[in-house]
């Protein structure tokens, strides 16, 4: 029996690198890392075909990022934030010999922007002045969210949800929409006074952001997605005739969105999984509050009013 298995061993190692390679490209990426754990040898290759896979998924694959981010009070009148591409840092210092437990720290950074329809008029359509070089565009419009905390609170709720959704043939047309993370994010008035406190030069340097860096929210415990923010103070609320000793008085703050953080590992895993659903579920669309299954080519468009509308989520024929 030892001799059988000592034969299999060798005759594994005699397989090239290529043809071993060429094997494992064809599992998912969950199927895959568990193998790393079978030998060094196996352990190399696998972090070697990880690496590309992570260089390939910050390419998005034709796909935009948007982030959700709102009070449950406003989840219809707060829009949605499209997400452009900063970098991963890191990546390219890590090198496809970098060790696994390095590449799952690796965080791809997005730019939160408004969409057109969200814009100013003025924003959207430069003038005759401004495409005749007479006067300068107007500035990007940072996204922000204003925060009020009255009397006694402690914090303030956002939820938040990131999607990676696949654009159709024309704008409002999404092929699939596939969540990355969501949850509550809770706002803290401490941290809403460190923050504000913090020097502005300081927030607003995003060429290297740190995972560790306290002005980030992270949406979910696994730290897969987080939100940078900027905290302004805004015009202090009129305080109450009566307030006890130990009690808060009302703040008001503005938080601008900086960046994005995604962990890159997470955005491949998501973009897999989105592949993988499109070719079970090609077809046929579930429109929120019908009973029944449509085919459609896969289509599902999203109204631009209201901002947060009921998304159609693509599903199994039944």
């Amino acid at each position: 029996m030892s001799c059988v298995m000592a034969q299999h061993i060798d005759s594994f190692d005699t397989l090239p690198n290529e043809l071993i390679l060429n094997v494992l490209d064809n599992l998912p990426t969950r199927s895959l890392l568990p193998l790393a754990a079978v030998s060094r040898r196996l352990h190399a290759l696998v972090g070697r075909l990880h690496y590309y896979r992570l260089v390939e998924a910050i390419e998005l694959q034709d796909r935009e990022l948007i982030l959700e981010s709102y009070h449950p009070s406003d989840r219809l009148s707060t829009p949605s934030l499209f997400c452009k591409y900063l970098g991963t840092d890191g990546m390219s210092e890590a090198g496809e010999d970098a060790n696994m437990e390095d590449m799952n720290q690796l965080y791809s950074r997005f730019k939160p922007f408004l969409g057109d329809e969200n814009r100013r008029p003025r924003a959207r359509r430069p003038t005759t002045r401004v495409i005749e070089g007479l006067e300068e565009p107007l500035a990007a419009e940072v996204p922000s969210y204003d925060v009020n905390l009255d009397a006694g609170d402690l914090f303030a709720q956002l939820c938040a949800v990131t999607n990676l959704v696949k654009v159709g043939p024309r704008r409002g047309l999404f092929l699939s929409i596939d969540n990355v993370a969501d949850g509550v994010i809770r706002v803290w008035r401490e941290w809403l006074r460190e923050q504000a406190e913090r020097c502005a030069t300081e927030q607003q340097q995003v060429e290297h952001t740190c995972p560790s860096d306290s002005s980030i929210l992270w949406i979910d415990a696994s730290k897969n997605v987080g939100v940078k923010f900027r905290v302004l103070p805004r015009e202090e609320a009129q305080t109450p005739v009566l307030l006890s000793r130990d009690e808060e008085p009302p703040v008001s703050y503005t938080l601008e969105y900086q960046e994005l953080l995604v962990r890159t590992n997470r955005l491949l895993l998501t973009l897999e999984d989105s592949e993988a659903q499109q070719v079970a579920h090609a077809g046929a669309v579930y429109f929120g509050g019908s009973d029944h299954y449509l085919p459609c080519n896969n289509i599902i468009r999203l109204p631009t009013m209201p901002a947060h509308p009921m998304i159609s989520r693509v599903m199994p024929v039944q």
